[in-house]
């Protein structure tokens, strides 16, 4: 790939960058005290050291009052050396680094910040389900000098320049929406007023740093929240911040309580960057896109058709932080993509843990790893070539040991070939591009449709084995009174293996049988392509294509023990989900157990032990699954070293298959 436009530099105001690539602030929660510590550091420098052109650290919180996640503050000298000692690190390898000055406003929770949050108006936050103090016009000029203040210091500790968050919902944004601002004062009602704030804050911050410090405004291209501010509203502040001195205007979409999905996977590549070609159109500073630009393919991309001067790439640069060095050396497959999860990210972050990444298990442990090569290199033989198999030999390998793969099947991939099925999750099949190019790279040697049996085995004479066999379902444990062609696993849907029939009850409403129940009623539905040539051509109303996307021809029920379904999905994904069962009219039956299969669909008992009988053409299972691990006992003092990781030990998420992987790496 020739990258003509992706490493170009760029100037933002006096400040010289690189290349195009620029790595947001993401919220890690690594700092319970503020300080900038040795484990932020070491894992942006990780990232300046990977080529990315700028960073920014934070949000660093400009007062107490205005702080949530356990995040960097800079609201004290006292947080001056670390930093300093951040600042320092990014620059040894001429990246440029800005300080996101944050207030969380009415989004600050009252148990992060020992007090009341505070916003424009008393209005209570669907984010936080708490109701914030409206600030007085003293709490707006302590607010104002505050972020002068944090500016002042953020100069003075090293950093290239500042950003301002007016989007996510935190206290800018939430004085520029009608939405949250019902002020009567100079601050609220007419849109001057609400952008008042904003421009004060430009303006004392040029004033006391000076105008060739850059300040850039991250900005919601749309809330995506109803009675905020649309695309059209966006470009009008932004022609706005071009008037007042702003260096370049980095766009985001939504906030944090917006019913749209903003990063997921589910959102397309580049989903938001229309929002940022908007207002690049209306400016003549640089302006950042956003949203899903997970590939540096995609990046150039958005550059060559002008949807953005740069691109923002927080996610990819977590899973992999040599991203741009290895896109500029032309080494894309050697790129661990970002597979929008959002568990090891958003998932933590958003239920009070600090950030990690499903795919990159050394994100955030800079500190902790050190990649050694052995002294006494083994002999080891691998059995599955699932993610946890694939995992453990590419990084067995990096340290120096010779690898042996034997995978039964006639492919490598395991279960990531059933978890890239469901709506949002195609991305999850990038995992297995990187993995299975990594292991001819390393040179790791791969036997599939091979069986591993205890006698094979030691005919090879391994110096240790790694047992990652993977799981299986498990099957129907009621009686099936018909010849049991009608009833299926929820893996050979998502496969095509079978095709189910007009109505299908799905067994088990944990995350598998609810992304399947979706995968199954949407297939019902128009596709995407069908969409867009209808919208085209305007061959049918708004109304009926809406019609059409959100009933299927497909009747699909869910049969859940439990009270609720869909408990095991992560939190930044499950609304989501549960969005689409309610859109799709997929019935939801709790505290309701399976009875028996019978020839005409399913005989269920409700928890007041009534029995129906509910007629279907196809009945999916998805209760789960258990280990296949037949071999470690056969194996057991035989071979010096046995090893089982992955789901053959406990069946999991992917996060616990990677894991198992690198640690037993590191070990062995």
């Amino acid at each position: 790939m020739n990258f003509h436009y992706l490493f170009k530099p760029i100037t933002i105001g006096a400040m010289q960058l690189k290349n195009r690539i620029a790595m947001p602030c993401i919220n890690h929660s690594y700092s319970k005290d503020g300080v900038a510590n040795d484990r932020l550091v070491a894992y942006y420098a990780a990232r300046a050291k990977g080529g990315v052109g700028m960073i920014t650290v934070g949000g660093c919180a400009v007062h107490q009052l205005g702080r949530s996640f356990q995040i960097v503050c800079i609201y004290d000298d006292k947080f001056n050396e670390g930093l300093q000692k951040l600042t320092n690190a990014v620059h040894e390898y001429d990246t440029k680094v800005v300080a996101q000055l944050y207030h969380a406003g009415g989004y600050a929770k009252s148990k992060d910040i020992d007090g009341q949050a505070v916003a424009p108006s008393a209005i209570l936050s669907k984010y936080t389900h708490e109701t914030p103090k409206e600030m007085t016009l003293e709490d707006i000029e302590v607010v104002k000098q505050s972020f002068v203040d944090a500016a002042k210091r953020a100069k003075r500790v090293g950093f290239d320049g500042v950003e301002l968050i007016a989007s996510a919902g935190y206290l800018i944004a939430e004085f520029l929406s009608p939405y949250t601002n019902k002020r009567t004062d100079e601050y609220g009602g007419s849109w001057e007023n609400r952008s008042r704030l904003l421009l004060e804050l430009i303006a004392g911050i040029k004033e006391t740093v000076g105008k060739d410090f850059p300040v850039i405004i991250r900005l919601s291209g749309n809330d995506f929240v109803s009675s905020g501010n649309d695309n059209e509203n966006a470009v009008l502040v932004a022609k706005l911040l071009e008037e007042h001195g702003v260096d370049a205007i980095n766009v985001t979409g939504g906030w944090h309580e917006s019913r749209v999905p903003q990063t997921t996977g589910e959102l397309p590549a580049g989903g938001y960057t229309y929002l940022a070609a908007r207002i690049k159109k209306a400016v003549s500073i640089p302006v950042i896109a956003s949203n899903r630009i997970n590939d540096p393919v995609e990046a150039e991309r958005v550059i060559a058709l002008g949807f953005g001067d740069m691109v923002n790439m927080g996610r990819p640069l977590l899973a992999d932080p040599e991203l741009p060095n290895k896109a500029k050396a032309g080494l894309l497959n050697e790129i661990r993509r970002c597979i929008a999860c959002g568990q090891g990210c958003y998932d933590r972050r958003f239920s009070g843990q600090d950030v990690c990444c499903m795919i990159n298990y050394k994100a955030g442990r800079e500190l902790e790893i050190s990649r050694q090569p052995v002294i006494h290199p083994q002999n080891i033989l691998v059995i599955g070539g699932g993610v946890a198999g694939m995992e453990f030999a590419i990084n067995a390998a990096e340290r120096g040991h010779k690898l042996t793969l034997w995978e039964k099947n006639d492919r490598l991939g395991g279960q990531l070939h059933y978890a890239s099925k469901p709506i949002g999750k195609h991305d999850f099949h990038f995992l297995l591009d990187y993995q299975t190019h990594m292991l001819r790279k390393l040179g790791v040697s791969v036997e599939l449709n091979k069986v591993a049996t205890a006698k094979n085995i030691l005919d090879f004479q391994p110096d240790a084995v790694v047992i990652a066999s993977g799981s299986e379902p498990i099957k129907a444990p009621f009686p099936v009174e018909s010849d049991g062609s009608n009833v299926v696993q929820a893996n050979d849907v998502l496969i095509g293996k079978c095709i189910p029939g007009q109505v299908v009850i799905v067994v088990g409403g944990g995350a598998v049988g609810c992304e399947t129940a979706v995968f199954l009623a949407d297939e019902g539905t128009l596709s995407a392509e069908q969409t867009k040539f209808l919208m085209l051509h305007k061959a049918e109303t708004d109304a009926t294509i809406h019609d059409l996307l959100e009933h299927s021809t497909r009747s699909v029920f869910i049969v859940e023990m439990a009270g609720d379904v869909g408990k095991d999905i992560g939190i930044s994904t499950r609304w989501a989900v549960k969005k689409h069962i309610k859109q799709l009219d997929i019935h939801c039956l709790t505290e309701t157990k399976v009875v028996a299969v019978t020839e005409n669909g399913v005989r269920i008992q409700s928890a007041d032990g009534k029995v129906k009988e509910i007629a279907a053409d196809t009945i999916v299972l998805a209760i789960g699954s258990r280990p296949q691990d037949t071999l470690s006992q056969d194996l057991k003092d035989r071979i010096a070293e046995v090893h089982v990781i992955g789901d053959a030990v406990s069946p999991g998420k992917i996060m616990n298959c990677i894991n198992n992987a690198v640690e037993l790496s590191y070990k062995i």
